[in-house]
């Protein structure tokens, strides 16, 4: 099967859902606010996974990329409160406090920076000492869940002033929705026109070959997760600025799941080597529609995260069917 027709089942099913909610719903679901809603919530997700995409193509996987943005997010926060002149007391009690413009700035480097931070950790925990992906990834996913509890003892801290990247508009379109899309692009180049994407595919399709054509395997897995992470901040930024706070216990709760189905419903093959932008980008549009119909619809909150899980099965059994067809040894 060829990259393109593996993109065109997802493609399909999109229209057929949006068609689907169109005429189930059409007074809400067809309103500008609403279209543009599901675009602004989309963002989050997408953004970290275009990381995702990078993680998976070279057969890993990050199931702490929920926790990472609930960390992201409470460390920019805080930092903002604290280089705004903010109390203890005002921070932890959720207080108003005026941001000024050095105190967003330095807030929102560190906010990235934290998410680099983590993702190397997961890199080098995952290359240097050799743990699997899904097992290192799970020890951090509580690590920095629990560390995002620790920085603000478990209570919100409120950022009203960080607004931007979410009211926000380049052209009449919202700012987070531009961002999504410049992430998506700036990776989709690197990934398909760069000697970076060309190895990384190389490591998916065969680690040993990859080593042996003299690709610091090592490095590059490192590399791939520190990006990962860098994402995860860019999209806890845009997750804050749309609910001007950062609550480590919500915040990121279940997006590993969102974010994973996006990038294996796109095409992506778990086995690694297999991957675009453009899958993703739809897998992230796919998932967003669905849970915005089913919420328009009334339709209970457990029922969207079955049904977003067994869309991850069905995406892992098609890729397996697929990997029997072409090698029936496997």
């Amino acid at each position: 099967m060829s990259r393109y027709s593996r993109q065109l089942f997802p493609f399909c099913t999109l229209v057929l859902i949006f068609a689907l909610w169109s005429v189930l719903a059409p007074e809400h679901f067809l309103s500008v606010r609403n279209l543009l809603n599901i675009l602004r919530g989309a963002s989050v997700t997408g953004i970290a996974a275009v990381g995702m995409t990078f993680v998976v193509i070279i057969a890993g996987i990050d199931l702490s990329v929920g926790a990472m943005l609930s960390l992201c997010a409470i460390v920019s926060a805080v930092s903002m409160l604290v280089f705004s002149g903010a109390g203890l007391v005002a921070i932890e009690n959720g207080i108003y406090v005026p941001l000024n413009g050095w105190a967003i700035a330095a807030g929102t480097v560190l906010g990235v920076l934290t998410g680099g931070a983590a993702g190397f950790l997961n890199g080098e925990l995952i290359a240097r000492l050799k743990l699997m992906p899904f097992l290192a990834t799970l020890g951090t996913m509580v690590v920095f869940r629990s560390a995002s509890l620790l920085v603000n003892d478990g209570r919100p801290a409120v950022v009203s002033d960080y607004f931007w990247l979410d009211a926000g508009t380049v052209f009449g379109v919202p700012a987070a929705v531009v961002l999504f899309f410049g992430v998506l692009v700036v990776g989709g180049f690197l990934l398909q026109y760069t000697t970076f994407g060309r190895y990384v595919r190389a490591l998916g399709s065969s680690p040993l070959t990859a080593l042996h054509a003299g690709i610091d395997v090592t490095r590059l897995k490192v590399g791939v997760y520190t990006i990962c992470g860098i994402l995860v901040g860019v999209a806890a930024l845009v997750r804050m600025s749309r609910v001007g706070a950062a609550n480590p216990s919500s915040a990121g709760v279940g997006l590993e799941l969102d974010v994973i189905a996006a990038v294996l419903i796109g095409g992506a093959s778990p086995a690694g080597g297999r991957g675009t932008m453009v899958g993703t980008l739809i897998g992230v549009l796919f998932v967003a529609l669905l849970r915005n119909g089913m919420t328009l619809l009334d339709i209970s909150s457990y029922w969207q995260l079955m049904t977003v899980g067994l869309l991850v099965l069905a995406a892992l059994a098609q890729d397996r069917f697929e990997t029997l067809r072409i090698d029936p040894a496997k």
